[in-house]
């Protein structure tokens, strides 16, 4: 499934209902936890890139891991029935990378006070 995916040739909707939707509700139970917590998810991301050791590379693995998602997930846009389903899974793959890339810009230049 991986090699296909990753020439662009697997059907859409097992990329993105197989690989997308757990990496984002691991993602989402992990924020909810913090929440529930009392602890804001970005003072806990601030703290652990930059006070824990080893956190950055997490960090990182976390990020190349939901790249690469995002990276096979617009190869495969293509691979569907109905073509409003490509537009609308780049648009949603769009938002996601841009939430994406602000909240590394929010996590790495802010210092911690």
């Amino acid at each position: 499934m991986f090699r296909k995916a990753w020439r662009g040739e697997e059907r859409f909707w097992k990329v993105w209902w197989l690989l997308g939707v757990p990496i984002h509700v691991a993602w989402w139970i992990v924020y909810l936890d913090l929440w529930t917590s009392g602890v804001a998810p970005e003072t806990f991301l601030l703290m652990t890139v930059w006070f824990w050791p080893g956190m950055l590379g997490v960090f990182a693995l976390c990020s190349v891991v939901y790249l690469l998602w995002c990276t096979i997930a617009w190869r495969c846009s293509g691979n569907v029935e109905h073509r409003v389903w490509t537009l609308v899974a780049r648009v949603l793959i769009g938002v996601g990378l841009g939430s994406f890339v602000t909240e590394c810009a929010l996590i790495l230049t802010t210092p911690f006070a």
